[in-house]
């Protein structure tokens, strides 16, 4: 405890008036003579007794009553914020969270209206001439001025909810780094109006701790919420007839249990796949949804579940493209197991309605073109310059997928490739006949391919192989290998692409592969494949660019638009090409969920979709406590929080500034001790 006016303490002097008067009686005595006195001298004795506790009692409380009166005037207090003494001129930050949580209600109303209440409270509390911060979850440019009263008031008045989810330490942190200004002697306060979702108070990372921080704790009314927490494929590519699988997570945060209710996939605006499920209190489940893609383009997909008073996350909107055909190049040469090889790749894909197979020979390249391919197939090749292996490298890093069948009898030209993509190296050459003895079926290029799994499977023999540096470390993967362990296909992954290198050329000697059941799903697996991978959903707020698939073709000097589908409403972003990608950039120009379409010169070229970030559905909040316990645990010795949101802050605002005023208690104690010396002068007898 401590004293606005200490130095009226010096009154507490006057005490020793009550003590005088007790000291010296004033009053006379008479005398009674009596014959037998006995008796009344033990009444005498008693009688005296009593009268002097009597007088001690007077005393004790006039002493009380001066020592009460005395340090009300004194102006007691209890201070806040371990007594910091504040300089005169303080800026004042106020930290409004928007986010859709606060849509909730609570005994006081809806907890954003009482948040800009209080925000507004705040401002009013202060004495003319203060300066004003405000923050959001938006942090938008206007929010980042030195705001006068007015200014304040007209933007918290026009603050709404919003899907963007901010940590508390990004504002902490942001505002403790700006610098006041105009002076030296600035005190910095900031004031967060917030339920303390436990997602976004992350007070352990609060950087500065010389900053007066104020907590007020909006409680909402005990709330439950069943949303869509996340979606996902199992293969990221999308290819016409392949049977989807969509898993969807759903999460529980209420404490009752959910049994079979109904999940939707609407794709194009059509149902198209329906399942129920159950889900138990305070849990989350997996739950699946299968259908066939049968047809081609833009697939808007969305995800829901009914569930109130949050309706933000019921949905789950998706977007992917199933491509009308694929793309394969066969690059060969003259010689003639190169020809070999091409009459092979040609008899697979010759009559393919979906898999469009172009030819080039080695002496005619066209560089330029190998990015319009989805996959590139090198038939025992003879030459490769160093330009073509630029290129190559550049479009497989890009996407490009290569399918290489050496000539087993020249390893510098393989080795020349490999090296390119991190690959084993060549070491030598088997001459012995060899039978392809193991598929890798876990492996998911081989998975879905044969229904049934032969213990002791008849597979091709192939006449000569390479042989290839294992002690080398690389992510190279084996799909499929001889008898002796050589690798006889593998997998590298690079960049955006892949590369599948065979260690035996496509030859009329290899024929018996060629004319194997394992041929065709081989190479046809290569081609799809090779697919792009597209990204089925963003978040809004995180999410604030878009590369556009290499296989889509667009007018670069026209300009860009999207397009929300719920509204209608476009954007124009800006774009960026950045080496061979094309980057459109919209920045935080997409601020609500849903499908939009991607236009260029009149034509659709791509489709996003958008979802609010899941951050803000789980309902659990921290209470005074566990923020208390945060701050102390972060030294954060300038911090109070103030859990009595319903009181004006005006009041507040006094004990946050000169602490907790007790005058009003020492008056009471005054009025008190006044009493209880009048009940004793007039009932103690």
């Amino acid at each position: 405890m401590k004293f606005l006016f200490p130095a009226f303490l010096f009154a507490l002097l006057a005490i020793a008036i009550p003590v005088i008067i007790h000291l010296f009686s004033f009053k006379r005595h008479k005398t009674v003579y009596f014959s037998n006195v006995e008796f009344l001298k033990d009444i005498k004795k008693e009688s005296r007794k009593q009268s002097r506790l009597k007088q001690l009692l007077i005393l004790a409380a006039r002493i009380l009553t001066i020592i009460s009166l005395v340090f009300a005037f004194s102006q007691p207090y209890i201070p806040n914020n371990g007594d910091a003494q504040k300089q005169a001129n303080q800026l004042v930050a106020v930290y409004v969270d928007n986010s859709f949580s606060m849509n909730a209600l609570s005994e006081q109303g809806q907890l954003m209206e009482v948040a800009r209440n209080k925000a507004l409270e705040i401002c009013l509390a202060y004495p003319g001439g203060t300066r004003f911060r405000l923050f959001t979850n938006d942090l938008l440019p206007k929010h980042q001025h030195i705001l006068n009263r007015e200014q304040f008031i007209r933007q918290v008045s026009e603050i709404q909810t919003s899907p963007k989810v901010v940590p508390l330490s990004l504002i902490y942190n942001r505002y403790a780094s700006e610098k006041p200004g105009d002076s030296q002697n600035t005190d910095k306060n900031i004031y967060f109006i917030s339920d303390f979702q436990r997602t976004i108070s992350d007070i352990e990372n609060f950087e500065d701790q010389d900053i007066f921080s104020y907590y007020l704790p909006l409680v909402p009314n005990e709330i439950a919420n069943l949303y869509i927490d996340s979606c996902w494929v199992e293969e990221p590519a999308h290819r016409l007839g392949q049977e989807e699988t969509i898993f969807v997570r759903i999460r529980n945060s209420s404490n009752q249990h959910y049994q079979n209710l109904p999940l939707k996939l609407f794709l194009n605006d059509s149902l198209k796949s329906i399942t129920n499920f159950s889900v138990e209190e305070q849990n989350e489940i997996v739950a699946r949804l299968s259908y066939n893609n049968n047809s081609s383009g833009l697939q808007l997909g969305r995800i829901e579940i009914s569930d109130y008073p949050f309706t933000h996350d019921n949905q789950w909107y998706i977007g992917y493209k199933v491509e009308q055909n694929l793309k394969a190049l066969a690059i060969f040469n003259n010689s003639e197991a190169s020809k070999e090889g091409l009459a092979y790749v040609k008899a697979l894909f010759e009559n393919d309605g979906y898999v469009l197979l172009d030819e080039m020979n080695e002496q005619g390249l066209q560089v330029n073109r190998l990015n319009e391919y989805n996959t590139i197939f090198l038939l025992n090749p003879g030459n490769l310059s160093s330009g073509f292996l630029n290129e190559l490298e550049n479009v497989v890093e890009n996407g490009t997928s290569v399918v290489l069948f050496p000539n087993i009898s020249n390893p510098a030209l393989v080795n020349n490739l490999l090296i390119r993509f991190e690959a084993r190296q060549v070491i030598g050459a088997d001459s012995t006949t060899q039978e392809i003895s193991n598929i890798e079926f876990d492996n998911d290029f081989y998975k879905n391919v044969f229904k049934k799994r032969e213990q002791n499977p008849i597979l091709p023999v192939i006449k000569g192989h390479l042989r290839f540096n294992e002690q080398t470390r690389s992510d190279e993967a084996t799909l499929l290998s001889f008898q002796n362990g050589d690798k006889a296909l593998s997998q590298i992954a690079f960049g955006e692409g892949k590369v599948w290198v065979f260690s035996f050329g496509l030859t009329s000697d290899n024929d018996a592969f060629a004319r194997d059941i394992l041929f065709v799903p081989t190479l046809y697996n290569f081609v799809l494949n090779s697919l792009p991978n597209h990204e089925m959903a963003f978040i809004v707020g995180k999410n604030t660019f878009y590369t556009l698939p290499r296989n889509i073709r667009f007018n670069l000097n026209s300009n860009f638009e999207i397009e929300n589908l719920k509204t209608s409403e476009k954007i124009v972003p800006g774009n960026t090409v950045i080496g061979r990608e094309t980057r459109i950039e919209f920045g935080d120009q997409i601020s609500a969920d849903g499908q939009y379409l991607v236009e260029n010169d009149g034509n659709i070229v791509a489709s996003m979709a958008f979802n609010y970030d899941r951050k803000e559905s789980d309902l659990r909040y921290l209470d005074k406590a566990e923020i208390e316990n945060k701050l102390e645990d972060n030294s954060l010795k300038n911090a109070t929080v103030v859990d009595e949101a319903e009181r004006n802050f005006s009041e507040i605002f006094d004990e946050l500034q000169n602490g907790k005023q007790l005058w009003k208690l020492f008056v009471f104690l005054a009025l008190l001790f006044i009493l209880a010396e009048v009940l004793i002068a007039r009932f103690w007898k």
